[in-house]
């Protein structure tokens, strides 16, 4: 289930953290880390109940099927956190909680994130590894969806794969909702990593997957390559459909081109780009489950934030509710390996 979990009262308390404890141990995490993940739960979900009266709470495991990485978002429309600083001190929590303060869950975490202000309410977010954490050369990258809210099973998904040369993501968004769209999606997912194309080639694989999906109930995709090469590195592009892909520079950001069509039609490459990518640049796709990113969606202060931070915020206040959707966000976080 990749659902958004409302938090309207203490109840939803339980209900976050048997999900992180069932989560974590279908995966077989070890008993410590599966009671530092309920630890974190509970404490987090009683800080929205505290501090905003109600939010909710997004867990996933990451990558699918292995479960090596569980990921959390915290968010709530409240009033912000005002003495942030102060609620990092051990025994500062609330008062229903263990008290051990957001010091304590960001030592529990792998990864900690927060955004706070009176104008953006609170979003924490954290990951977890089950062994040594993955690594990630110089792009730091992260995937979230969340199915339509009358479901249970998402049709949007998504592929990250790294290596030391270069980075590969899928997004694709199977037409519709519901198992007849998850099914589409994964048949996407399975044609891209079965295709004897060559990665760094994204238009040829979505030639090769557009031609073997002819007929298909279908779906909207694109695919980017990043290549790590030893001066720079570059990013190779194809899309078909709505799946909205931005470049953030600075304070610019670049939409990128799509080409209309899906999945299930004609055999096509879709649209294609290649540019070189420099350090502190964001990569967002996401489906538009979420509503366009403009201005106010984007508030001072969340592009500076981790990739997981952003996905979440973005996931939570651009979600349309009527649709399952995805986001994938990257930052090139140094120099091209060398």
């Amino acid at each position: 289930m990749k659902q958004w979990i409302d938090v309207q009262d203490q109840s939803a308390v339980a209900v976050v953290r048997r999900f992180a404890q069932r989560l974590a141990t279908r995966h077989d995490w070890p008993k410590l880390r599966v009671d530092e993940l309920a630890i974190v739960a509970t404490e987090a979900t009683t800080n929205i109940l505290r501090y905003a009266g109600k939010g909710r709470v997004l867990i996933d495991a990451l990558p699918e099927p292995e479960g090596d990485q569980i990921v959390m978002v915290f968010t709530d429309r409240g009033p912000g956190i005002s003495d942030l600083d102060n609620m990092f001190q051990d025994g500062v929590s609330s008062g229903d909680s263990a008290g051990l303060g957001l010091g304590a869950i960001k030592r529990l975490s792998n990864t900690f994130d927060i955004f706070t202000g009176p104008e953006i309410g609170t979003t924490i977010v954290c990951s977890f590894t089950k062994g040594t954490a993955a690594q990630t050369y110089g792009v730091d990258a992260i995937g979230l969806r969340v199915c339509h809210p009358n479901e249970r099973v998402c049709g949007d998904h998504f592929l990250l794969r790294q290596t030391p040369k270069a980075t590969d993501v899928l997004i694709c968004d199977g037409l519709g909702h519901g198992p007849e769209a998850d099914a589409a999606g994964q048949e996407v997912v399975q044609t891209v990593l079965h295709s004897r194309a060559s990665n760094s080639e994204p238009g040829a694989v979505m030639g090769e997957v557009t031609e073997k999906l002819v007929g298909k109930r279908g779906a909207v995709a694109a695919l980017a390559h990043i290549e790590q090469a030893p001066s720079q590195m570059t990013l190779r592009y194809a899309a078909l459909g709505n799946i909205a892909t931005l470049r953030v520079r600075g304070g610019e950001i670049k939409r990128l081109p799509v080409r209309d069509g899906r999945i299930g039609a004609r055999s096509t490459r879709g649209y294609e780009e290649s540019f070189h990518l420099e350090p502190g640049d964001l990569l967002i796709l996401h489906s538009d489950g979420l509503r366009t990113l403009r201005d106010g969606f984007l508030p001072q202060g969340l592009l500076h934030k981790s990739p997981l931070l952003i996905a979440g915020f973005l996931l939570d206040r651009a979600f349309r509710g009527r649709d399952d959707a995805s986001i994938v966000v990257l930052r090139i976080a140094r120099e091209a390996v060398r």
